[in-house]
């Protein structure tokens, strides 16, 4: 999929819509509508007279960019030990722990006709984290169709979002939570279920407070 949308109301530079650009959080929640939902985000910056992007344009892309990096800088489950309900064939290559290594062609898969399925993350202490990204390894399309991620909260699992499409990449937004593990439940699929990474994030004090 791909989300076309303007910096700006309309297509084409016009001075009379200066204060009308898109906010850093304007286009940051954007992002995770787009991007985050598994799209590609065409962003639409149009020349002004000059035939250069406007100082408001330039402004507030910039700092939308840095808002990403201070949020996305650090994967709090980097890393992280992970377990399983099943594991293909018992194979490295499909081991639970290639959802929290740094490899992007490494992933988790289960077994044949094993579509109800988890994985669990120990993050080794409680950690407060509030963006959750989990991404498919595309190549072999695009397979899960609903799944749930739960905490483990004063001793008892705790669903803490839901979502349906993953595809290439799902960023989720959520109320702060505090936690030692984690598991993503996959509940529907039309083939057994594959998974190449799980990411948590605490989001920059500059992110709109807007939970999906």
């Amino acid at each position: 999929g791909e989300c076309d949308v303007s910096v700006r109301p309309g297509w084409f530079y016009h001075a009379s819509q200066d204060n009308l650009v898109k906010s850093p959080r304007e286009l940051v929640d954007l992002y995770y509508k787009s991007v985050g939902r598994n799209a590609t985000l065409l962003l639409n910056i149009p020349p002004d007279p000059r035939g250069q992007w406007h100082e408001t344009d330039i402004k507030n892309l910039k700092e939308f960019r840095s808002i990403l990096d201070e949020t996305f800088h650090e994967n709090l489950a980097l890393g992280k030990r992970a377990t399983s309900s099943d594991h293909r064939m018992k194979n490295n290559y499909f081991s639970p722990g290639n959802i929290t290594d740094p490899y992007d062609s490494t992933y988790w898969a289960t077994n044949d006709n094993v579509i109800q399925s988890w994985v669990e993350i120990d993050l080794g202490k409680r950690i407060t984290f509030d963006r959750i990204t989990v991404r498919e390894p595309i190549r072999f399309g695009q397979r899960i169709s609903s799944f749930r991620v739960e905490a483990r909260l004063h001793g008892e699992w705790a669903t803490i979002a839901r979502g349906t499409t993953i595809g290439f990449k799902r960023l989720l937004r959520i109320a702060p939570v505090k936690t030692d593990k984690l598991r993503l439940v996959i509940e529907e699929a039309n083939n057994i279920p594959a998974v190449s990474d799980l990411g948590l994030y605490k989001a920059s004090y500059r992110e709109p407070n807007i939970i999906d």
